[in-house]
């Protein structure tokens, strides 16, 4: 990928998520099992990989049915391509999305390194991440809207952060088939970005409960924030 104009656009097109969810169809040749692997939903990843063919200008998987495979969804030449060489091997051929995506959440907390990582933010919310850190330090975290799964109840998951919430706001973003959820767990509200068709599944509205699930590995450290803690 040229470096640039386009290749800051992209950031706000592809996350780890979307590397992972492709390795996973590499290994698991199948759309449920890879959306297992990585711990989100299948109209999560169905929503993903649209994305994704919309941001390198072409498909990058390919659904099969029947015959002696039995069928299942394998990598596309560009898919593959990725999946072997990084995002960075490919150039963007639209890398304007139609809206810019949700902000990610910012947030800031203590480190504690036991009984296991984890920043509490505020009084209430612990969060485990993946990143070491000196105890008691204060650290920023950022979290991908699109890197948390909401659901209506809580399901077995690989998930080290399982939160309970309510839904504070619904805002439709514009572009088709997109929304930001705005959902309060505790103190703290967070972004979260689904697609219409889970709206409408999930029935979510404001005033709902919902159980949000993030991996440690989604939360990222950043920069030294300023002022204190959990607020």
């Amino acid at each position: 990928m040229r470096r640039g104009s386009s290749g800051a656009r992209s950031a706000h097109l592809v996350t780890d998520g979307d590397v992972a969810l492709l390795r996973a169809l590499a290994r698991e040749r199948s759309l449920v099992a890879a959306s297992r692997d990585v711990g989100v939903s299948r109209d999560r990843a169905v929503y993903r990989i649209a994305r994704l063919a919309r941001a390198f200008g072409g498909p990058v998987v390919r659904a099969t049915r029947g015959g002696a495979g039995h069928g299942g969804t394998t990598l596309t030449p560009l898919g593959d391509r990725i999946v072997r060489g990084g995002f960075d091997s490919v150039e963007l051929l639209d890398a304007r999305p139609r809206r810019p995506s949700p902000a990610p959440n910012l947030l800031r907390g203590v480190y504690r390194r036991a009984p296991y990582p984890e920043v509490r933010v505020g009084r209430a919310l612990r969060l485990r991440v993946a990143f070491p850190a000196r105890d008691g330090e204060v650290v920023g975290l950022l979290l991908d809207p699109e890197a948390v799964v909401v659901a209506r109840r809580r399901f077995a998951s690989s998930a080290r952060n399982v939160l309970d919430g309510r839904i504070a706001g619904v805002r439709r973003n514009g572009a088709a088939g997109e929304v930001t959820l705005v959902v309060r767990s505790g103190a703290v509200r967070l972004r979260v970005a689904v697609t219409e068709e889970t709206v409408r599944l999930l029935r979510l509205r404001p005033g709902g409960r919902v159980v949000l699930y993030v991996k440690a590995t989604a939360l990222r450290r950043v920069g030294r924030p300023s002022g204190p803690a959990g607020r």
